[in-house]
């Protein structure tokens, strides 16, 4: 288990033990009088609370927003009530919520997540593109979605970060300066080395002779600009699923 992870665990099973401490708490307040305004909802509330933290722990993304939700109630509720009266334990929950969100809104916990869900996590891509506005449009969207991103803006950069680093995936364009994107791609078919790594096209040329000669040099897809970043996705997923299968068998 890596240690990112390892971390995200632990939380989560930290959170767990609170809010079932705090379950069991409000819960056994039913029985004191003077105690019945909204000493059931709170026991409800950690209640569901804990069942997102096991969530958490098993790494699902619906728990993280979830926890998110929950906690930014609960914050603009506790805050707007008891604050003004500086009741401390109210407090002490509202303190709570602020660190929780502060932790799980973080990208680098949100790719976590997402990773689990995609299977992407390590998987790199490397986006061969000398278009910057391509390159600072896709990063973020492919970040967030658990991949980690390499970027060239030449034929003959994206083929030194090949060789150096063993992308899992590689979008290349096809007009770069100096190398050609299907040069590209031809020379990485032809080394043993880099010849199982996909390729796909990220393109404006879409006719059906720049579809066939994209795939005449090797490429498993072709995404015609501007980008649909859904399709996108969904082509990397599909791609590196399909890798990961042929590797299998």
């Amino acid at each position: 288990m890596e240690k990112k992870e390892y971390n995200v665990k632990i939380v989560g099973v930290s959170l767990a033990v609170l809010y079932a401490t705090w379950c069991l708490v409000f819960l056994q307040y039913l029985n004191i009088p003077g105690f019945e305004e909204y000493t059931f909802l709170y026991g409800v509330l950690f209640g569901v609370l804990f069942v997102v933290s096991l969530a958490i722990v098993a790494l699902k993304e619906w728990g993280r927003k979830m926890l998110i939700v929950i906690n930014s109630v609960m914050l603009v509720f506790l805050a707007a009530r008891y604050i003004p009266g500086v009741d401390l334990i109210p407090l002490g929950y509202v303190i709570l919520s602020i660190i929780v969100l502060l932790y799980f809104t973080q990208p680098k916990i949100k790719r976590r997540f997402l990773s689990e869900k995609v299977g992407a996590w390590n998987k790199s891509i490397l986006i061969v593109d000398d278009d910057e506005t391509i390159i600072k449009t896709l990063r973020p969207i492919l970040l967030s979605h658990g991949f980690s991103v390499l970027a060239a803006g030449s034929g003959e950069d994206g083929l030194q970060i090949i060789n150096a680093q063993k992308p899992d995936l590689v979008l290349l364009d096809v007009i770069l300066p100096g190398i050609k994107g299907r040069e590209v791609c031809q020379r990485m078919k032809e080394n043993p080395q880099t010849r199982d790594i996909p390729v796909v096209f990220l393109t404006a040329k879409d006719s059906l002779e720049d579809i066939q000669a994209e795939k005449g040099v090797g490429s498993v897809g072709h995404i015609t600009k501007p980008v649909d970043m859904k399709m996108l996705v969904e082509t990397i997923r599909n791609v590196l699923g399909a890798d990961k299968a042929s590797k299998k068998s």
